[in-house]
């Protein structure tokens, strides 16, 4: 063993060599980043399609059956998959591990330039982007105030805090939500329109031509250029009014003679409360590269800065923060790690009874773990939940072999030998048997990173932690302990003192010398009695593994206390936004009286903004509560129990189902515990099926929460055209069905500049003329000889439903029954499930 022996040998330099070594590992602690799980590469891409106001069954034609045909020729895609809501077309596309998503992203755009031309001229163009759980918000701030509405709250987030937020190193992006948005209304009169004869789209048509910017060039002679700028767009709401329209004869007809404009906000369609009163929510996303702890760090250190320089009484609160979550759980594991090495050299200390060996074999666990800090560093890994419980993990396998080697070279020292040549002779003699040994565990670890899927990345920085980690371990054990061993570790003299510490030595030897006479007796009746011994040892493997299958459960990943609890709630389809704030406030005194533990009620309710509102909620009778709990000192119970005990509460509230959900698993893709799927065309028939699954399975003990996924069907006008007397009339079905979204849903025709920023101007029939049928169905339609009929001369408008979702997956509709499991392991519930369905 030369390395041993130089080591030896050359002490000084060795101990240099791990000085170094050491000082590495602790600066590339200080670069580690922090985050809660590894970073994961999500094989997966969305295509996300806007059509406003058009019913799921429509768009399902029109768009998602078009995408999804084009996507699924996407070289390496696996499965395809969609959600259709109104105005709203999700497309997922799943490819297989370790493919190249940069190229995958690439192809989905080419092949959806093939379709673009064959979908609805005012569709949005579709976004398209692969999932990265990194890009999630890492902050979800409240901007709140008693002295401020919710416009001002808004346009304050937007155009004073959004901005400073993002010149924070690591922040990518902060996107404002809630509140109320300026938007210029053109709030068209029927009665006027018919009384000039003038069509709805004369009016979009007349504000869009008397808003334009147009280039206009330049003039210049021998001593100047001036380049021309022809102010054409509006610059007060005074000149909206008074655009014009139409001439009849001799008369202008204006605006303002055909409709009120006002200088007010947007249809609310979202409401966001923090702790029962209307707020603005700001989300935070970071950097995909960035340090997550030290973003929000960064962010909320800024809080105090960016409050002192807002208007009086505007505050800045804290609803949800991931770093939270990541400290606690690192802190945990840190105090767990240093628990154990305090363990193992207690346990050192009582077998070996010498302080100076205790201290050699313990110095081997912080040096590996150290060292292993370097080699995350290069290669790219954070500090997580995973690699730092591997690290947690490899603490008990660190001393192992130092533990040989030592234990070895004490041997030696006791036949007479000097501390040097005992110090090599002694590692010389084990260390084929530690390499095998460590090899040998190190085999059952490797194999993990050629895993594929989630779960082998998932857990590649624990066993590049472990495996590194042990291989630092054996190579520290052949030298250093050696080493250390030949300077510092001598035997001396049995004292003739009767000191505490040589007579509780002695008793401590005592002990251990029964407890190896008694192993020595039981190994000579093991070896004696081969059978029996055989026999048990099969009895014991077999009992294990029955448990193992039958009594212990399984899930993807524990729940934990991350001192958040998050509620989706449903109401049934059609549900007012009204009628579903009855229902808010209701939960949110029910928190309020029944969890003192709450810190931050947050609810957000109604149709939201952004890409995310893709991914959550769509419709007024759905919302999302995350209620953020104090730290878990300052309370006497448990997350899940808290659940628990809203779960039971929440379900006293008439037409409210409220589905409980694990944020650390909703982070990497985690769904439902059990989810069965039914594929078919016909969606009542796989709804009745849905229904009988449910019925047979919610008594089940151990599943808390069971549904479909199948909502409500929501109240529908159907607008049938009549295409013969539309096509007599001159007419198409595109300009009526321009007229009608115009007129109930409205057309953003152009936009207003006020200070350097825009608002829209929106185009459609005041409150009264669209608030039911009749009016409907006398919204006044042009034809082309200049005539006016109502709606109803060329349409029946019927009372209906449609769903309000449709799911899709591999081209087919799908319809799945999801259930929630707690109290018992998931497992025993799963099979107890696939019995009762067969």
């Amino acid at each position: 063993m030369t390395i041993t022996k130089t080591a030896i040998k050359r002490g000084v330099t060795f101990f240099m060599i791990y000085l170094i070594a050491i000082g590495f590992g602790l600066f590339s602690l200080a670069r580690l980043k922090v985050d809660l799980y590894p970073k994961l590469e999500f094989p997966m891409i969305a295509v996300i399609t806007q059509y406003t106001g058009v019913s799921p069954f429509d768009i399902e034609t029109v768009i998602t059956r078009p995408v999804e045909e084009t996507v699924a020729s996407v070289q390496n895609a696996k499965k395809v998959s969609s959600t259709t809501r109104q105005g709203l077309s999700l497309v997922m596309l799943e490819f297989d591990w370790g493919s190249n998503m940069d190229q995958a992203e690439i192809d989905v755009r080419n092949n959806l330039e093939f379709i673009r031309d064959l979908l609805p001229d005012d569709v949005t163009e579709p976004l398209v982007f692969a999932l990265d759980p990194a890009t999630q918000p890492i902050l979800f701030l409240s901007v709140v105030s008693d002295l401020h509405g919710e416009a001002e709250l808004r346009r304050i987030s937007e155009r004073d805090i959004e901005p400073r937020l993002e010149r924070i190193p690591g922040v990518a992006t902060a996107f404002t939500t809630g509140g109320m948005r300026r938007e210029i209304k053109i709030l068209v009169d029927p009665a006027r329109l018919r009384a000039h004869n003038i069509s709805i789209l004369q009016v979009s048509t007349a504000l869009q031509a008397s808003n334009l910017q147009l280039a206009s060039g330049w003039l210049d002679n021998d001593q100047q250029e001036f380049t021309i700028q022809t102010a054409g767009e509006y610059t007060s709401v005074e000149q909206i009014k008074n655009t014009n329209v139409s001439i009849i004869g001799k008369t202008i007809i204006r605006i303002k003679d055909v409709a009120s404009v006002v200088d007010g906000f947007a249809d609310l369609r979202q409401k966001v409360w923090t702790n029962g009163k209307s707020a603005v929510i700001l989300m935070v996303q970071k950097q995909s590269d960035a340090n997550t702890v030290n973003v929000c760090r960064k962010v909320t250190d800024q809080f105090e800065a960016i409050e002192s320089e807002l208007p009086q009484g505007v505050q800045l609160v804290t609803i949800w923060d991931q770093a939270t979550f990541i400290d606690r759980s690192m802190a945990n594991l840190g105090t767990t790690a240093f628990q154990a090495i305090g363990l193992a050299f207690l346990v050192l200390f009582v077998f070996l009874r010498n302080f100076r060996s205790s201290v050699i074999v313990a110095i081997s666990i912080p040096v590996s773990i150290i060292v292993t800090f370097a080699v995350m560093d290069q290669a790219g890994l954070t500090l997580n939940i995973i690699s730092m419980a591997g690290l947690a993990l490899a603490v008990g396998l660190l001393v192992d072999n130092s533990i040989v080697v030592l234990e070895n070279i004490f041997r030696h020292q006791e036949e007479g030998e000097k501390i040097k040549t005992a110090a090599y002779n002694g590692t010389k003699e084990v260390a084929m048997a530690i390499t095998a040994s460590t090899l040998t565990t190190l085999s059952v670890f490797v194999p993990v990173l050629f895993v594929p899927g989630i779960a082998g990345q998932l857990f590649n920085d624990m066993v590049v932690t472990i495996c590194f980690s042990l291989a630092v371990s054996l190579i520290i054990a052949l030298t250093l302990i050696p080493l250390l061993a030949s300077r510092f570790l001598e035997l001396k003299k049995k004292s003739d003192g009767n000191n505490f510490f040589t007579s509780l030595s002695d008793k401590v030897g005592k002990g251990l010398d029964k407890l190896q006479s008694g192993y020595k007796k039981t190994l000579i009746w093991a070896l004696n009695h081969k059978i029996v011994t055989l026999l048990c040892t099969t009895i014991i493997f077999v009992t294990s593994l029955l448990i193992l299958i039958f009594g212990l459960g399984g899930e993807f990943l524990p729940q934990s206390d991350m001192g958040f609890i998050q509620i989706a709630i449903d109401r049934s389809a059609g549900t007012s936004l009204e009628a579903m704030e009855r229902s808010m406030r209701q939960l949110n005194d029910i928190v309020i009286k029944n969890v003192p533990e709450a810190d931050v009620i947050y609810i957000n309710f109604g149709q939201g903004e952004g890409v995310f509102a893709a991914f959550s909620t769509s419709t007024s009778n759905q919302a999302d509560v995350i209620v953020r709990l104090k730290n878990m000192s300052d309370r006497d119970r448990g997350m899940l129990e808290i659940q628990d005990d809203l779960r039971e509460r929440l379900k006293k509230l008439p037409d409210l189902k409220a589905n409980f959900e694990d944020r650390g698993a909703a982070m990497i893709g985690s769904g439902s515990d059990i989810m069965v799927e039914i594929f078919g065309h016909d969606l009542k028939l796989s709804a009745t099926l849905a229904n009988e699954i449910v019925a047979k399975v919610k008594d089940i003990k151990g599943i808390v929460h069971v549904e479909t996924n199948i909502e409500e069907a929501a109240p529908e006008l159907r607008i049938n055209l009549d295409r013969q007397r539309i096509a007599d009339l001159g007419l198409s079905t595109a300009q009526v069905g321009q007229i009608v979204s115009t007129s109930v849903l409205g057309s953003v025709v152009t936009r207003f500049r006020d200070q350097g920023d825009e608002f829209d101007i929106r185009v459609q029939l005041d409150k009264k003329s669209r608030s039911d049928k009749k009016d409907l169905d006398n919204i006044p339609i042009m034809t082309p000889f200049g005539k006016q009929i109502p709606l109803r001369a060329i349409a029946n408008i019927e009372y209906t439903t449609a769903p309000a979702q449709i799911i899709r997956q591999d081209q087919d509709r799908l319809v799945s029954v999801n259930i929630d499991v707690s109290g018992r392991d998931l497992r025993s519930v799963t099979n107890e499930v696939k019995e009762v369905l067969k």
